[in-house]
């Protein structure tokens, strides 16, 4: 499975849909036992969006969140530089 890339865009609701979003993935992770490689990263550098990269473990626990996000797939490895680790 590849890294996986959602972004919650502008909008009123944008820190409650961050914050559900970070909760249904943490509900999904610890359903599926908590799997080793699993990671998460988040850059809050843009103010008019959040953007969440997922590992493809993490990614594979969390297939309905990313139909419901509307996530994209990542053609390649992404860079990390810009994200800070997201705890699970």
């Amino acid at each position: 499975m590849s890294w996986y890339c959602v972004i919650i865009i502008d909008s009123e609701r944008r820190e409650a849909c961050a914050v559900a979003f970070v909760s249904a993935l943490r509900r999904a992770w610890r359903s599926a036992g908590e799997p080793q490689g699993a990671a998460a990263f988040i850059n809050r550098g843009s103010a008019s969006r959040f953007t969440f990269l997922l590992s493809p473990e993490a990614a594979t626990v969390a297939g309905d969140l990313l139909r419901r996000y509307d996530a994209l797939a990542c053609e390649r490895a992404p860079k990390l530089t810009r994200y800070a680790p997201l705890r699970l």
